[in-house]
């Protein structure tokens, strides 16, 4: 039995190392810059609802509640530091009592790498691994008693997770996985109603934008040409993320752990599944190390499992190990503050150090006038983050991929107005030159832009099947969706089509075709027929076709069109 004062004495340990941690994170927050990603859910934020194109709110939300405040780096992150924080305290109770020993779990949270990344950095990671210790907790207590508050919290916690990221749904299937008995219990089906009522107002979003995320990740988003650099960056990013050095340990050991009871039954398959899941996607796609923080809270549990059947030697060892770990996060930590460090001159963490003098440089170029920035959603979100009175979007091609800049037709406010078009690495004389240690780039003058996101083209007599290397003529419908009118002067706009197997590469139609009215009123609808180059290599190929908006390459005009060649 546990002794109170002892038990009292590590309360208060780990207290102060949450106060510690959250003044910390503060610090390493208020003096950082930001990052693309984080600049894109802070733009995302300033349109508050229940979802977006490619991820769910509640980054947002958090991003709101710090800006409250004021706006810059340590708001923006003020809510991620905080519920990074009280992940630390929701954990430590979570585990079973003879799992609560302060001296190995507060070494243990401090020495794992993607814990220390995560606790700053505004992404949906840290509110889903802050849900996913709830989780957690809630099982454990559900577990003991299928009370109606274990149901209800645990209903939350699976509802917050949905709302963080879509990799919330892993820890839920592979508790089930664990545990099938649960579909027997009636209190098992009252979670899962509960659930489906806190997520419906995000269901109803998808369902009133046409499923953008859905059509996104398993149609519109074509996977890459494998390439063995997928699997093995995987493998080694895990290696990393959990240590570096107590990762070594903890891999060694934990295929030796004996049969668990339900709980660390479910850890085992949330975590060993996690890894499984990614690295199976890695045969197909890139995949990014920290996707499998949501396997984070199991971490700790089964490595706390492993030290607590271990021996004595064995907690030295992990301890030396811990600290050493620490101390190199510390260093990584302290040269992540440095503008002149190693670390500024990583090309994934310039945006941290460079990127708010590069916003600066375009800024006092540009001035008030509304900047565009192609094939990208970080440019113009980190732009408007470090000047928010500016008008900016993202104007995304076939050669990149859709953002929420398209799902809400950011271009058309610019319709008809002078705009810039930055082009990033252009070095053209021609145009205006925006030099940065973070990137080089020119300003491209327009004096009346065009928007045609509303612009869609519809194949009308598309075949689904086509011989290789045939050419066949199809009917294409050009209307407008707007309510605005758009000019067409000077034959700005023409379109054209590609045919693609994978992403970002695509095969494109010899020649673009005209659009020959000058003016492209509301409601307005006209037919071309034009004759489509077939691929020559057999396979199913995706057409897509594409208004090409002046100097702007083709844009995603029609969804895409499958097309079988034989």
């Amino acid at each position: 039995m546990t002794n109170p004062l002892q038990q009292k004495r590590e309360y208060r340990i780990l207290f102060l190392f949450m106060a510690g941690w959250f003044l910390v994170n503060s610090l390493q927050a208020a003096l950082s810059g930001i990052d693309g990603d984080e600049a894109y859910y802070w733009m995302l934020s300033q349109h508050p609802d229940f979802g977006y194109f490619d991820h769910p709110p509640f980054v947002t939300l958090l991003m709101r509640m710090g800006e409250t405040f004021g706006h810059g780096p340590f708001f923006t992150r003020l809510g991620t530091v905080l519920v990074t924080t009280l992940s630390i305290g929701i954990i430590y109770a979570g585990l079973p009592q003879r799992l609560r020993s302060v001296q190995l779990y507060l070494p243990l949270f401090a020495a794992t790498l993607i814990f220390n990344v995560y606790s700053f950095i505004a992404t949906p990671d840290a509110p889903l691994f802050f849900f996913t210790a709830i989780f957690f907790y809630a099982y454990g207590k559900y577990l003991q008693r299928a009370s109606s508050g274990a149901i209800l919290l645990t209903a939350l916690a699976i509802a917050g997770m949905f709302y963080s990221k879509y990799h919330g749904i892993l820890p839920v299937f592979f508790v089930l996985l664990s545990n099938l008995r649960l579909l027997t219990r009636g209190s098992f089906w009252m979670i899962v109603l509960l659930v489906i009522l806190l997520f419906l107002p995000h269901l109803y979003w998808q369902y009133s934008h046409d499923w953008p995320t859905v059509r996104f990740h398993l149609v519109e988003r074509a996977t890459h040409i494998y390439k063995i650099k997928y699997t093995t960056a995987y493998i080694s990013g895990q290696l990393l993320i959990w240590g570096p050095l107590i990762s070594l340990l903890f891999y060694f050991k934990l295929f030796r752990l004996k049969k668990e009871d339900l709980l660390g039954r479910a850890h085992q398959f949330t975590f060993l599944g996690t890894l499984a899941f990614f690295l199976f996607s890695s045969f197909k796609n890139n995949v990014q190390p920290h996707w499998t923080l949501v396997g984070g809270v199991s971490f700790v549990y089964l490595f706390l499992q492993i030290l607590d059947r271990g021996t004595d030697k064995l907690r030295r060892l992990f301890l030396r190990l811990a600290v050493a770990n620490i101390i190199l996060i510390i260093i990584a930590r302290i040269l992540f503050l440095i503008p002149g460090s190693p670390v500024a001159k990583i090309k994934h963490y310039k945006p941290f150090f460079q990127a708010k003098a590069w916003a600066d440089t375009i800024y006092h170029k540009a001035g008030s006038t509304p900047v565009i920035f192609p094939n990208s959603y970080a440019f113009p979100s980190l732009y408007r983050f470090y000047h928010p009175d500016v008008t900016t979007i993202g104007y995304n091609t076939k050669s990149y991929r859709k953002t929420h800049y398209d799902l809400i037709a950011a271009d058309q406010q610019l319709n008809n107005k002078e705009v810039w078009i930055y082009r990033d690495g252009d070095t053209s004389s021609a145009n205006i030159n925006v030099a940065s240690a973070f990137r080089l780039g020119t300003l491209e003058r327009v004096d009346s832009f065009t928007a045609v996101s509303t612009l869609k083209l519809t194949p009308l007599n598309l075949p689904k099947e086509a011989k290789a290397g045939s050419r066949i003529s199809v009917n294409i419908e050009l209307a407008n969706e707007s309510r605005q009118t758009f000019s067409n002067r000077n034959q700005r706009l023409q379109f054209d089509y590609s045919f693609s197997r994978y992403s970002y590469q695509f095969e494109n139609s010899p020649q673009s075709f005209a659009i020959p009215d000058s003016i492209i009123t509301p409601g307005y609808r006209k037919q071309f027929t034009i004759e489509v180059q077939i691929p020559s290599d057999p396979g199913t190929h995706r057409l897509l076709l594409s208004i090409v908006n002046g100097s702007l390459q083709g844009n995603f005009a029609s969804p895409y069109y499958p097309v079988r060649v034989r």
